[in-house]
């Protein structure tokens, strides 16, 4: 009787412990659904809030353009406040936004957002390059190494954690980025 009593309460268990982990699950991927809406509205509410012809010329001569931000397939990963630091010196507040392949950063003037009017507004993922300032905790660079010549940018964030969350952020995306890109040019050989 008690042999058959342990092995029930032990079956029990397991049932038990097995459907926690299927709620745990179910709480996780609503919580991620959740949090994934949450950065597409941001995303929608930033664009709405930008000059309709907001463009910004990049290093390589192209243009990217307000509607880029809302391709098919990008997404909002991360976005805040930092501050950039300009050539004179002087740091300029602007918000960025960490997207599925670009790092832009936006100035606020007049309720609307504009590419910042400084270097190239918009860092393409696939060559970026991201190192901690030394004796500066707060700050980073960042190490565009584009086909049309590396450029480099200084920014700095309110705290050391919040430079650390940016910086594990960005290599996360970098290395997504460049994932995606090479799965691209396996599927466009293939289809050769």
């Amino acid at each position: 009787f008690t042999k058959m009593f342990i092995k029930e309460e032990t079956e029990e268990r397991a049932d038990i412990s097995k459907a926690l982990a299927q709620i745990r699950g179910v709480i996780t991927a609503v919580d991620l659904s959740v949090s994934e809406y949450e950065r597409r509205q941001r995303l929608q509410e930033v664009w709405g809030r930008m000059e309709n012809r907001s463009a910004a010329k990049l290093k390589s001569g192209h243009t990217f353009r307000k509607q880029d931000m809302m391709r098919p397939g990008q997404t909002l990963k991360h976005q805040g406040p930092l501050l950039w630091k300009t050539a004179t010196g002087r740091l300029k507040d602007v918000l960025a936004l960490l997207l599925t392949d670009a790092l832009i950063f936006l100035q606020e003037k007049d309720q609307k957002f504009t590419f910042a009017d400084q270097k190239p507004p918009v860092i393409a993922l696939q060559k970026l390059i991201v190192r901690e300032v030394a004796n500066e905790e707060r700050g980073m660079f960042l190490i565009s190494a584009s086909a049309a010549g590396p450029e480099m940018y200084e920014v700095h964030t309110s705290s050391k954690e919040e430079r650390n969350t940016w910086m594990r952020l960005i290599r996360e995306a970098v290395e997504r980025s460049v994932y995606l890109l090479n799965i691209k040019i396996l599927l466009f050989l293939q289809s050769k």
